[in-house]
């Protein structure tokens, strides 16, 4: 009786981490497509793409030597993967 209750107890806590994690990427998805359509809003608007006002946050946050905290940050703006937003923040930090 007790391997049954370890067992069901174990899929319950794999359920929930499963869970979690697509909750989480199911949010970083809507941040990324509210983005795109405020991006295509403008485009169809005429208007010219200019630089997010994220950036000179993150560019202060690069000049005080915290490149982890500027990639977390863009992460939560852009809803972008750890790579992308790396590669973001690289490009800033090198004056892209």
């Amino acid at each position: 009786m007790s391997w049954i209750m370890i067992i069901i107890g174990a899929v319950l806590v794999l359920v929930y981490i499963f869970y979690n994690a697509t909750e989480q990427r199911i949010k970083a998805l809507e941040t990324r497509v509210r983005h795109m359509e405020k991006l295509l809003q403008k485009s169809s608007q005429g208007e010219t793409f200019t630089e997010p006002e994220i950036n000179k946050e993150l560019r202060r946050l690069l000049q005080q030597g915290k490149k982890v905290e500027a990639v977390k940050r863009t992460r939560q703006e852009f809803g972008w993967s750890l790579l992308e937003a790396k590669q973001y923040v690289d490009g800033l930090k090198g004056g892209e």
